[in-house]
């Protein structure tokens, strides 16, 4: 069975996917968004829901991409809000960077003075200011940088409230839906094949996370996109919680509006693995115990592994695939999903538009043409 009648497939139902989706339909593009699971269920559920900016060479690509979503996050959020009655519940709470030792106090205090750290806002904090501010911490902590303009979202939410505000503009939003092929004329793609059924699409988005170069690979085109395991922790502090974002080690400690924190976050080349191991969730307590003790004692709400799609460069892989008409891929956005969906959302519709936006050609898949 053929059915007619939409502009865009979106293929996955991920964060990325359905900013997309949103951003289409917003532009008044026919949309339709399959997830052969639930929408946000994947990598997405399982992420952290921290939105960084950027310092550096302002020129940058990869700076601007990310400085340039971040930005859109303060528009985004009342803005879903209102389109999808779901708040994502974002918040600037800032995030600090712990020294661990006096020799890394030294370190990230001379990264300030000279202006060479990530945070053009950053705020060198000695060992007593630190922990006045986040009273939880260990004595041992040696100090810390505050950067003023992170913001957390509940990353749990967003996927879910871009895909309810693209529906209430028109857009499908099909669950439980595997894409299993495509449909081809010449080298014009113009649909894809489901189990019972052809949809057909003037274009179609393959935005299936670190799935969508097994995708690409079937119609012998080059999108080098690996799995990267990463396995979160939602702990419940049994008194009182953090209130920034706190980096320490490789640790990350993100507090929810609940007054639960989600800690973690593993990064493993475990193929397409999936599980939650026993390691992951013992590395994770040690490091989070390490930063704030109290947590030890925590209740553990749950713990989720996700499959991120890391490219070879780890920058995200936007626009054209090469050798075909019609066909378009966004993937490969690592550890930034949650913050680089706004951007990517909008560079997609534009570049599916036909608008060309600069910033999206420094990000095509052709740039590992030969690798």
């Amino acid at each position: 069975m053929t059915t007619l009648g939409t502009d865009a497939i979106v293929v996955g139902g991920g964060v990325i996917g359905c900013s997309i989706g949103y951003h289409l339909a917003k532009a008044g593009v026919n949309t339709t968004i399959l997830e052969r699971g639930e929408v946000g269920m994947a990598a997405s559920n399982a992420a952290s829901g921290i939105l960084s900016s950027l310092f550096g060479n302002p020129t940058d690509p990869y700076t601007r991409l990310v400085n340039s979503s971040l930005e859109m996050f303060h528009e985004l959020g009342p803005e879903l809000a209102e389109a999808s009655g779901v708040d994502i519940e974002l918040v600037q709470c800032g995030e600090l960077e712990l020294a661990l030792s006096e020799e890394e106090a030294q370190m990230l205090h001379s990264a300030v003075v000279e202006g060479g750290w990530r945070s053009s806002e950053a705020q060198w904090l000695d060992a007593e200011a630190v922990r006045d501010k986040e009273p939880m911490l260990s004595d041992r902590i040696a100090g810390g940088i505050f950067m003023p303009e992170v913001c957390r979202v509940n990353n749990q939410r967003l996927s879910a409230a871009y895909a309810r505000a693209a529906e209430r503009l028109g857009a499908t939003v099909r669950e439980h839906t595997e894409v299993i092929g495509m449909v081809r004329s010449g080298l014009r793609i113009s649909g894809v094949r489901l189990h019972s059924e052809e949809l057909l699409a003037d274009h179609v988005v393959i935005a299936a996370g670190p799935w969508s170069g097994i995708i690409a690979e079937k119609l012998g085109s080059y999108v080098p996109v690996r799995p990267v395991r990463g396995v979160n922790l939602n702990l419940q502090p049994v008194g009182r919680s953090i209130g920034t974002v706190i980096h320490g080690g490789w640790g990350l400690l993100v507090p929810r509006n609940d007054g639960s924190v989600i800690a973690g976050a593993t990064v493993e080349e475990a193929d397409y693995d999936d599980r939650v191991t026993a390691g992951a969730v013992q590395d994770i307590m040690s490091m989070s115990e390490l930063l704030v003790p109290s947590l030890r004692d925590a209740r553990l709400n749950w713990a989720l592994a996700g499959l991120r799609p890391g490219s070879p460069d780890d920058a995200p892989m936007m626009g054209a695939v090469p050798g075909w008409q019609g066909l378009h891929v966004a993937t490969g956005h690592y550890r930034s999903g949650i913050l680089l969906s706004a951007i990517t959302g909008k560079l997609m519709a534009e570049h599916i538009a036909g608008e060309k936006p600069e910033l999206i050609e420094h990000f095509s898949p052709t740039r590992f043409r030969g690798a």
